[in-house]
């Protein structure tokens, strides 16, 4: 048993893997945090997991209400090499330039059953959040754990999706709210509809789906509600194409909706503000959903998915005048050896 549930937790982190990559005054970094209580994830001791809520399936677990949730089993070295990485952007970048850190939480944060972190089945992630903002040196942390909780538990908001590994827009709100508190810049809240374009689908089978060989469980869908912002925006590719942030929606089946937001992966925004503020987000797929948020709260929002992205950030930040560069990233880009991707495109 201690064989496979350890194999389970490589197998996690291996898809996880593969979803990553391939200043103005400000509040200060975070407080140091003693890392005596942190642990890593251990080897279950019991030899039967059956009594715990829902099943583990291949590399997920199925909660009784369906939800998926992917296992989690990032280390310390590496979160702390991520944010050593990090304090080197803000070195190369200088006094100038703001540099903050987003580590995004899994649904797995907030909807594991305990047992499962009591049989040593899955790892906590704030523990390795708070460790990362910890060891972070000029780099201001963005506590995005905290701004997610109430609304994650409180039943009542879709911020993670049941059958996607990747929070809804509306939790990219909630964290990007937060961005903009601590980033001291105007932000456009959903509580002023003339801002926001609502949008719904109302069937959506995201990709955790496929990891379940079960017929039951793949048949269930759920709503999928996106946001446009209404204000006048220009959206271009890195070479300069003309395009629209959000993708088509009859192009995209329900399984691959979440591809609404794929446009904006490498793009630069111009907002038409005048703020003197510009900002650049380095980050994975869930910054997708993120950046939009940010059209009323900057001149200019660059969006560089770090996956495949052959070019300097340090070379292109310089080069665009930016004044806020944030690392929007999941915690599995962050506490895994992916998080070395991050340095190759310094």
């Amino acid at each position: 048993m201690k064989a496979k549930v350890t194999a389970i937790i490589l197998a996690a982190a291996f898809i996880l893997t593969m979803t990553g990559c391939g200043k103005t005054d400000a509040p200060s970094e975070g407080s140091a945090v003693s890392t005596e209580s942190l642990t890593e994830v251990s080897e279950p001791t019991s030899e039967d997991l059956s009594f715990l809520d829902g099943e583990v399936v291949g590399s997920i677990i199925v909660l009784n209400d369906g939800r998926g949730l992917l296992l989690y089993s990032g280390s310390y070295e590496n979160g702390r090499e991520y944010a050593a990485t990090l304090g080197e952007y803000k070195q190369r970048l200088g006094e100038n330039v703001n540099v903050y850190s987003l580590v995004i939480p899994t649904s797995s944060a907030f909807y594991m059953p305990e047992k499962y972190y009591d049989e040593g089945v899955s790892a906590r992630e704030r523990p390795h959040i708070e460790d990362i903002n910890a060891n972070l040196s000029g780099v201001i942390p963005i506590d995005v754990y905290s701004a997610l909780e109430s609304h994650a538990l409180n039943g009542e908001e879709q911020i993670y999706y049941k059958t996607d590994y990747h929070w809804s827009q509306l939790g990219a709100y909630y964290a990007a709210e937060k961005f903009a508190e601590t980033a001291l810049v105007p932000f456009d809240g959903l509580s002023d509809s003339e801002k926001y374009d609502k949008k719904e689908r109302s069937s959506f089978t995201g990709n955790l789906t496929a990891l379940i060989n079960d017929s039951h469980t793949r048949a269930r869908s759920e709503p999928f509600t996106w946001y446009e912002p209404k204000r006048e925006v220009t959206t271009t590719t890195l070479d300069g194409r003309e395009i629209s942030y959000f993708q088509s929606p009859s192009t995209i089946t329900d399984g691959d909706f979440y591809m609404v937001f794929l446009n904006g992966a490498r793009t630069h925004t111009s907002t038409g503000l005048e703020t003197g503020r510009r900002l650049m987000i380095v980050g994975d797929s869930f910054a997708w959903a993120f950046a939009p948020w940010l059209f009323g709260s900057f001149d200019d929002v660059w969006l560089i998915d770090c996956r495949g992205f052959e070019a300097s950030v340090v070379e292109l930040a310089k080069d665009k005048g930016i004044t806020d560069l944030l690392f929007c990233t999941s915690i599995d880009i962050a506490t895994t050896d992916t998080q070395k991707a991050i340095a190759e495109i310094m």
